[in-house]
């Protein structure tokens, strides 16, 4: 059996081989690239496809998010087999939040969800959260709350 064949069997009965291969070999990602100086959405699209890798199967993203309430954060991923849901804003390392994210940030972290922030300079946390260590998510030590 030639192998372009063998691997399209294996895409019909596994699903894409991408999937099956970083199920099979998760470590591969522990190498990404720094991605210093990312805009927001190349840093959400790059944190989305190490999530892809380690199994967060469950991903959503409002695809436009000015038709949609302020303060909501930028994605949401799920795991299945580990029973977690983390909600993640993404900024660039200079980004910064505005009133309504330090809204909901902190009232979704108080009602027992993972929430983080993170930034490019944050890859090596991101791997620990989404990765095999299943780090739990927590908003940065200096997370300043909105006053009452």
């Amino acid at each position: 059996m030639n192998g372009e064949l063998y691997r399209k069997l294996l895409a019909e009965r596994y699903g894409p081989l991408d999937r099956l291969e970083a199920e099979r070999f998760p470590v591969a990602v522990d190498r990404a690239e720094p991605v210093a100086g990312a805009s927001e959405e190349q840093w959400r699209r790059k944190v989305r496809e190490i999530a892809t890798r380690y199994g967060w199967r469950l991903q959503y993203h409002t695809a436009d998010s000015r038709r949609s309430d302020p303060g909501w954060p930028d994605e949401v991923f799920g795991h299945v087999s580990q029973r977690r849901t983390l909600f993640v804003e993404f900024k660039t390392d200079t980004g910064r939040l505005r009133p309504a994210q330090r809204e909901w940030l902190p009232h979704l972290a108080d009602s027992g969800f993972e929430v983080a922030v993170w930034r490019p300079r944050d890859l090596h946390t991101v791997l620990r959260v989404l990765g095999p260590e299943r780090q739990r998510a927590t908003l940065p030590p200096n997370f300043r709350r909105p006053a009452p």
